[in-house]
């Protein structure tokens, strides 16, 4: 018998399913619907960009349910910093 049953809704593989066309970022729509799905932000950090022309932001979210780390990066513009004040309580800058 299972001891622990994985909902499919949960994996990041399935919140990286295609969505509808939308003027928002990827990554934006991948953080809200993790979000959505009980994932928590316990850290960002803000770091230069891989190309060192800018910054992004180094997300780093937990599901507590199955103990699941996931890192994720997304670029600095005003609607992930508001979404980033409002559910983490660690920024690095």
């Amino acid at each position: 018998m299972l001891t622990k049953t994985i909902l499919p809704a949960q994996m990041w593989s399935t919140l990286q399913e295609s969505r509808i066309p939308s003027n928002f970022s990827s990554s934006y729509l991948l953080l809200l619907s993790a979000l959505d799905k009980g994932w928590r932000i316990e850290e960002s950090e803000l770091v230069p960009s891989w190309d060192q022309h800018g910054v992004v932001y180094l997300v780093n979210l937990h599901l507590d349910t199955l103990g699941l780390n996931q890192q994720l990066i997304l670029p600095q513009n005003p609607l992930i910093v508001d979404l980033l004040q409002d559910h983490c309580s660690k920024i690095k800058h």
